[in-house]
């Protein structure tokens, strides 16, 4: 009996789909508000208007289902299109650039848990990545991706809605805080996960993915260092709990997460709330429902994180804030602009509070390097070495 064979990567098709399913999601609710309008209208004008109501509904739902349908038709078009084309050309069309990278972080950050559900080619891998491709846990191809690989690794995680190339934002020409520690002797490895799937499913499949790391690295590993920025950080905790994390956590002396929401993300919850009100007006209802349809990774960021810190390890928190006086009366509340100070703060026993600086500064400002530097350099008194 033949094995069934695998459908190759089709990026494409995966982004004609995705068009096709935004298309159907916003519709919607424009639909709905239409029809609530013009119901206020068609009111005002009386029973006269009743037949032109009519006319002028069904004109309206068959075209919004027409634009639906067309958008479908189109997808299945680009799809049948696209399998006709060599893989090389489809298989990372919009991921081996810059932009679509981005443009797929985005899209895993807000739809990451049902394009995973949907098997859409867009949904993020977990993973090293190299050259915007995801690297496999294999010794040969992680000695391909780190040519010069030493016993030192620091796993860098980004957050929500971002990708590996998050790491270089904005960074002048200053590089990266990796390529910064590179040259103290450790070894990069930055990762790439699909921030729309829940925390704990992410922290799971990590813990894993670092156990195999550790088998195939291609030369012993002698110690780890974890850097989390925003939800990478609680990805990062919810690694450091699973059980199968026995396997490295020995090796790992700092953990150190930049602006991670430990008790939650202001505006994670703002969104909850806009929903709520949304719901109050029949007119705005619909767009309520879109907002429900937040990832679960969004939806995680509204609470609190109750895990407990892996015990042996240096935690430290960086958290900042966008006023120049830490000590301003604001400065704590307002914090990165996202996440406020006592939420970065939460119950890590370490602080570093970095002014003037905003959520997504903390990826390439050159004080995070300082203190990533100071830390990855740190060794245990020799009372706490294991």
């Amino acid at each position: 009996m033949t094995e069934p064979q695998p459908r190759r990567r089709d990026e494409v098709a995966a982004t004609a789909d995705l068009v096709a399913h935004l298309v159907d999601v916003l519709s919607r609710p424009a639909q709905g508000t239409h029809r609530m309008i013009a119901g206020h209208v068609f009111r005002v004008l009386g029973p006269a208007a009743a037949p032109v109501r009519v006319v002028h509904d069904a004109i309206a739902d068959a075209s919004y289902a027409g634009v639906r349908s067309g958008a479908r038709v189109v997808a299945r078009v680009v799809g049948a299109g696209s399998s006709l084309l060599p893989p090389e050309r489809t298989s990372h069309a919009l991921t081996s650039t810059a932009a679509g990278s981005v443009v797929v972080g985005a899209v895993n950050g807000l739809f990451g848990d049902q394009l995973r559900h949907d098997g859409n080619h867009l949904a993020v891998q977990l993973g090293p990545h190299h050259q915007r491709r995801v690297v496999g846990a294999e010794t040969a191809l992680l000695a391909r991706a780190h040519p010069e690989p030493t016993g030192h690794v620091v796993v860098f995680a980004h957050g929500l809605g971002e990708t590996e190339q998050a790491w270089w934002y904005r960074h002048d020409g200053r590089g990266s805080h990796g390529q910064a520690l590179a040259e103290l002797g450790a070894t990069p490895v930055v990762l790439r996960y699909n921030t729309g799937r829940p925390v704990a499913d992410n922290g799971r499949e990590l813990a894993r993915l670092l156990a195999d790391l550790l088998r195939a690295w291609p030369v012993p590993v002698e110690r780890i260092d974890l850097v989390g920025h925003s939800m990478g950080g609680l990805v990062l905790r919810e690694a450091c709990s699973r059980a199968v994390a026995r396997k490295w956590l020995p090796l790992v002396r700092t953990a150190t997460y930049l602006g991670t929401p430990h008790d939650g993300a202001p505006l994670a919850r703002g969104a909850a709330r806009l929903a709520t009100l949304l719901r109050w007006r029949p007119e705005s209802r619909p767009w309520a429902e879109v907002l429900d349809l937040r990832s679960a990774g969004i939806l995680d960021l509204e609470r609190a994180h109750r895990l407990p810190l892996a015990p042996g390890v240096r935690h430290v928190a960086v958290a900042a804030t966008l006023a120049a006086d830490p000590s301003a009366w604001w400065a704590g509340a307002v914090g990165d602009g996202l996440v406020t100070v006592s939420s970065a703060k939460h119950t890590v026993p370490e602080t570093h509070v970095v002014p003037a600086t905003g959520h997504l500064a903390l990826l390439t400002e050159p004080r995070v390097t300082q203190i990533l530097a100071g830390l990855i350099t740190w060794e245990p008194p020799a009372a706490l070495a294991r």
